[in-house]
């Protein structure tokens, strides 16, 4: 009889039968090598941010409002402000404002959950973001100034402010608009994110003593109609967050800058933005907080 081998491979031994019946001597077989895991790297824990005071702390803080000059507060020339396309409304009455976003940073100022003398709710624009903890810390627009024109003998005083803020203290939503007043072309116009414009038109603007606001980014604080200021003639006014850069005062306050109609279409404002009736329509059907950009 021919002799019969049979080899089954089974883990690491092979075996056979010779054609005498005796049972050949197992050879081993190498087992594969497995591959050494690799570790899992670490993950960064996130920037702490500061803890929000108490009450009684926020309270004494200054509040900025449209009025207020708080040196603490941040202007262009210190921050670096890009739009982000999102808004943001405290949560509570009062929210600290900080120059720093670090974690050992002390509150600067509070920001309020109402608008002052309008009773309106508080929607400002957010302009950066630095991560950290429960969201990280958010850069906002505030309506203070942090000086007045005049202040130690200087004539101008930038015209916006800015403060980081706990990301934690405010509901952010997302926007898909932006408005822009071009100075050197005396236009305004409401800018989709797309880069497509929804509506502009030609504006009436300040002059070299009285300018209106220029290479300043704030935002739309309110939309009201005031029947006291007649010459509006029961068209909506959007206040900014921006001063001007060289009146201390006018008209009772801080020389804030507004986006209102005005019946004569020559001419020009003491900083203002002046609009059509079409125009103040359009800005009213806006988001409160809708970042606005001079150029």
């Amino acid at each position: 009889m021919s002799a019969l081998a049979v080899v089954v491979v089974a883990g690491t031994t092979a075996w056979a039968l010779s054609g005498t019946g005796q049972e050949a001597r197992p050879t081993p077989v190498a087992a594969a090598p497995s591959a050494t895991p690799s570790p899992t790297p670490s993950r960064t824990p996130l920037p702490a941010v500061p803890a929000r005071p108490s009450d009684a702390a926020l309270a004494a803080l200054p509040l900025a409002f449209h009025d207020a000059v708080i040196g603490g507060l941040l202007d262009g020339s210190q921050v670096e402000a890009e739009n982000r396309w999102t808004t943001a409304t405290p949560k509570t009455a009062l929210v600290p404002l900080y120059a720093s976003p670090d974690a050992d940073a002390a509150p600067v100022a509070t920001l309020s959950s109402s608008v002052s003398t309008l009773d309106t709710p508080t929607v400002t624009a957010v302009w950066d973001r630095a991560p950290g903890q429960d969201g990280g810390m958010v850069l906002v627009s505030t309506p203070a100034r942090n000086r007045t024109p005049g202040d130690g003998g200087v004539a101008t005083a930038p015209s916006a402010t800015f403060a980081w803020a706990r990301a934690a203290d405010f509901t952010l939503t997302g926007i898909d608009r932006v408005v822009r007043v071009d100075n050197q072309a005396s236009t305004i116009a409401i800018v989709r994110r797309d880069g497509s414009v929804q509506t502009s038109e030609a504006a009436r603007l300040g002059t070299p003593q009285d300018p209106t606001p220029t290479d300043t980014k704030t935002y739309m604080e309110a939309n009201y109609v005031d029947p006291q200021v007649t010459y509006t003639q029961g068209h909506p006014i959007s206040l900014t967050g921006a001063h001007s850069a060289t009146l201390a005062g006018y008209g009772g306050n801080a020389a804030l800058t507004a986006l209102h109609y005005y019946p004569e279409p020559n001419g020009s404002s003491h900083g203002c933005v002046r609009i059509s009736a079409v125009m103040t329509e359009a800005l009213a059907g806006l988001p409160i907080g809708t970042p606005i950009e001079f150029s």
